[in-house]
């Protein structure tokens, strides 16, 4: 697999999750997160823990401890769009003080009733309960990119942390052409070049 590979060469742990048989790519995004707090993030309890999108790429060194002191949770807010008192940390930028959530059973579902992508199960188990001040809510920015003619809107998370947005299902961010646009972009722009690149679209 590419991406145990990548992690094998950057010395970086990889863990393979389990099959999931859910079709539903947010139930099954959800279920997958479920399993690593149960399995792994449980058993090591870090002080702080969360998770990062596939699409999402820091740009600048990133102190996430800094982002979360005196905070419960840290990350991308999003309201319910169904339910006006409810919201939900957006699953691709999420993190955690574990001492905070350590006796829930957490649960990144969505609920859809409820108008909650991934993570919105968590609105009843956690969310409810913080105050204001138990909240970091990153900063959103467009990042609006236009090659070649082709335009798509971005998002900079924090000042730092550049989503693609749509990598999986949005069809322009899916063309070949685009996908290797993108990747020169993020390595060029704030990675200092892609001499040190691993893999390299054709």
């Amino acid at each position: 697999m590419r991406i145990a590979d990548i992690c094998r060469a950057r010395k970086i742990a990889y863990f393979g999750l389990p099959r999931n048989r859910e079709s539903h790519p947010n139930r099954s995004h959800g279920i997958s997160m479920n399993w690593i707090f149960h399995n792994i993030v449980r058993p090591l309890r870090p002080e702080l823990f969360g998770f990062l999108d596939h699409d999402c790429f820091p740009t600048v060194p990133v102190d996430i401890a800094a982002a979360m002191e005196g905070k419960i949770v840290h990350g991308s807010k999003r309201p319910a769009q169904a339910d006006p008192e409810a919201w939900f940390l957006w699953a691709g930028f999420c993190f955690f003080r574990f001492s905070a959530v350590q006796g829930l059973n957490l649960d990144f579902t969505p609920r859809f009733a409820s108008g909650m992508d991934t993570g919105g199960g968590n609105w009843s188990l956690l969310y409810r309960g913080l105050g204001e001040n138990d909240v970091s809510d990153a900063q959103k920015t467009a990042a609006d990119l236009d090659f070649d003619g082709m335009e798509a809107n971005h998002r900079m998370l924090g000042g730092a942390f550049f989503h693609v947005g749509g990598a999986s299902h949005r069809k322009l961010v899916m063309t070949p052409r685009y996908r290797r646009l993108i990747s020169d972009h993020v390595w060029e722009t704030h990675l200092g070049g892609g001499e040190s690149r691993l893999v390299k679209d054709p």
